[in-house]
């Protein structure tokens, strides 16, 4: 008498014709719907950030490809607006001559101010350049900053949420240990907050 093959239940069978996650021992195919949902729900919430981070980084680079047209186009500018003022301070300069050695008073005040303007001109226009450094390096600290603190928060949502193939006792985190680990979130964020912008500004 030939042996009956085994029938496979349903829940089994669609599991393997769909690759999806075996089913959990003495579980109910209600809760293995819920557990297969919440796996769902991380995937589209992982899929999400990709796409925000995608999106973000575009962007970004959007964005610093228009600074860099902007920073490019105000330093021509700045570069005109100095050889035209050193050009016109030019005339203001004492230049001796055969019959003309000495300045006057009024000769030698211009040929003061031609070259306190000059030194001026020169001044603020180093200033502007490092003020835009300082600028870029601010932003870029800070960009830095919230991408490590979505990073920690992220992080942590994924170890105090409860895990669905995990039993009650063994998923759930005590509340000392939820203390424990927002304390050691708040000592990283605090190092996080001062992270080297002194030495990233001093470059």
């Amino acid at each position: 008498m030939s042996a009956v093959p085994r029938q496979q239940g349903p829940a089994t069978m669609t599991v393997s014709v769909l690759g999806m996650p075996d089913p959990l021992a003495n579980e109910s195919i209600v809760e293995y719907r819920e557990r297969f949902q919440a796996q769902l729900a991380l995937i589209e919430a992982e899929e999400q950030r990709q796409a925000a981070a995608a999106e973000k980084q575009r962007l970004h680079a959007e964005a610093d490809a228009d600074t860099q047209a902007r920073r490019k186009e105000a330093q021509d500018l700045l570069q005109r607006h100095e050889a035209a003022s050193i050009e016109k301070l030019k005339f203001w300069h004492f230049e001796p001559s055969e019959h003309h050695e000495d300045a006057t008073p009024e000769e030698q005040h211009k040929e003061f101010l031609a070259k306190l303007v000059t030194r001026l001109v020169y001044t603020c226009n180093h200033l502007q350049s490092k003020l835009a450094y300082l600028r870029r390096a601010v932003r870029n600290d800070k960009d830095l900053h919230e991408d490590a603190t979505r990073a920690l928060d992220s992080r942590v949502q994924e170890q105090v949420a409860p895990r669905p193939d995990a039993g009650e006792s063994n998923s759930a985190p005590s509340t000392r240990q939820l203390e424990e680990r927002v304390d050691h979130v708040v000592a990283m964020l605090g190092d996080i907050s001062t992270f080297a912008a002194p030495a990233t500004i001093s470059k």
